[in-house]
């Protein structure tokens, strides 16, 4: 008897390979989109570890420091008096004391931020600085720039007629504001995917919403609503964060 050898034809081959570059194009881009997503959470929670543990080791260092405006986070007037202290002695010197820096852009922003961000619905690059802030950019490529927790004069108001009442009104920004980018000035550069907005409140905790805020009300509604109201039209990521707590650090939208 005659051996027989059975295999495929190169239609039936062909057909195959088709089958499998539909599949394949079908799926990568999924997969690829989630690795990033995965990339851009796991920085932005290891830059949040790490702020937490700086924190943790100023109130170590500080230990009789008990509220926000009275530490290195804070500082006095801005524009009149300067009666308080520079951008540089407050997030600047948190920063360069507790974190091994890269570059050090102080009230520059650029070049550790992009120039630009956009937003998760679209709607157009929106030019980013941070001059009230203090930026650095670290090791791991992730940029950070802190505004301290401040009071400013409001703006005289002036009429046509050229004439101008100097207002004595304050506007107190009790919180210091943090914004990371957690690949620099790396693409995407988009609110809410690699660019996040949240705060340091006056207890040293960090979040989108204040201590006396989850005190008094229900911190997972208030967060959702301003995920809501914020974070795919903001091109520095305000309110996404907060959701991200809220998912138990997924990245749901």
């Amino acid at each position: 008897m005659k051996n027989k050898l059975y295999g495929f034809t190169l239609a039936e081959g062909l057909i195959a390979m088709a089958i499998v570059g539909v599949i394949a194009a079908l799926t990568i881009p999924g997969i690829v989109a989630n690795y990033q997503t995965q990339s851009y959470l796991t920085g932005l929670k290891k830059a949040y570890a790490d702020l937490q543990q700086n924190l943790s080791i100023m109130q170590a260092d500080n230990y009789r420091i008990k509220r926000l405006n009275a530490s290195m986070l804070a500082r006095g007037y801005v524009g009149f008096g300067n009666t308080g202290k520079t951008i540089d002695e407050t997030a600047g010197q948190f920063l360069k004391t507790y974190y091994k820096i890269n570059r050090d852009c102080g009230t520059d922003t650029q070049p550790c931020f992009a120039d630009a961000y956009g937003s998760i619905d679209g709607d157009g690059d929106e030019n980013f600085s941070c001059s009230k802030g203090y930026s650095v950019l670290l090791p791991d490529s992730t940029a950070i720039c802190i505004v301290p927790a401040r009071t400013e004069r409001l703006p005289n108001t002036c009429y046509p007629s050229g004439i101008c009442l100097e207002v004595i009104n304050t506007r107190f920004y009790p919180n210091a504001t943090v914004y990371i980018d957690v690949n620099g000035p790396d693409l995407p550069n988009i609110g809410g995917r690699d660019m996040f907005t949240f705060n340091i409140y006056e207890d040293f905790s960090i979040d989108n919403i204040s201590p006396v805020t989850i005190k008094y009300n229900d911190a997972t509604a208030e967060r959702n609503e301003l995920f809501d109201n914020n974070c795919k039209t903001s091109t520095t990521g305000v309110g996404c964060f907060g959701k991200i707590l809220n998912d138990n650090w997924q990245m749901n939208y």
